[in-house]
């Protein structure tokens, strides 16, 4: 009778680790949520304190930038936090620590799933950027007079406008082939030269596109300000003449 007592009672179920269950969703949701907490209340304080962020924050299309940048930085953060090494110099910190046993895998799928959801975000940036700068210029050679009218870019001359579209319009193009890439080749047999290649060339396009508007842009205020100052000295002398 005790044995079949024995055979009767349920085998103890073995103990689940939790590595096991939630090893890529903790850290998700830990830096994400740390991340949208922070930029938000940054939003929040610039919205309360800068008048020009409000303006900025006015325009329906900024609202949306607004969560484009926090999900950039929140994968990016992800990805940072997987590539650089800890004390140990291993790829990784904490649950998403490589050591090519448990965590191997689970490294592998968290960054990809990072490299998607970034991919995604600089593509949706791509297609909505794309088309009215492509637009913008070819108005430059085509109606160069009338360009100003649909795109006011004050302070720049044609020439100006044309160099910086050219790489703004590079940026988009160039993140393409990522997108191709990403989607539709599988990572275990995803040729990086995609991103050796073409990553570089897009975020330099559009970092030199945006350096070279800021430089433009403030050379272009300090003349204003010259001028304004030689015209009120100009006014003044002939008032006393």
């Amino acid at each position: 009778g005790g044995s079949g007592d024995h055979q009767s009672m349920p085998l103890e179920a073995p103990p689940v680790d939790l590595m096991d269950v939630t090893p890529i969703w903790l850290p998700f949701l830990f830096n994400y949520g740390v991340i949208t907490i922070s930029i938000a209340f940054l939003a929040l304080v610039a919205h309360w304190k800068v008048p020009l962020f409000r303006e900025w924050f006015a325009q329906p299309i900024n609202k949306f930038w607004l969560g484009w940048i926090i999900v950039v930085v929140c994968s990016g953060g992800m990805i940072a936090m997987m590539l650089f090494p800890g004390a140990d110099g291993v790829m990784g910190w904490g649950l998403l620590k490589y050591d090519g046993a448990l965590n191997g895998p689970i490294w592998i799928a968290a960054n990809e799933v990072n490299t998607q959801i970034i991919v995604l975000c600089f593509t949706s940036a791509a297609i909505v950027n794309l088309p009215p700068a492509l637009t913008e210029l070819f108005l430059t050679f085509s109606h160069p007079d009338a360009v100003d009218g649909l795109f006011p870019r004050p302070g720049l001359s044609t020439r100006q406008r044309r160099i910086f579209l050219a790489f703004a319009n590079m940026n988009c193009i160039f993140m393409f082939p990522l997108t191709f890439s990403t989607w539709m080749i599988p990572v275990e047999r995803r040729p990086f030269y995609y991103t050796a290649v073409f990553l570089p060339l897009s975020f330099g396009s559009g970092i030199t596109a945006g350096i070279y508007l800021a430089c433009v842009m403030s050379k272009s205020k300090r003349l204003e300000v010259t001028i304004t100052r030689f015209s009120s000295h100009h006014s003044k002398d002939s008032a006393l003449v």
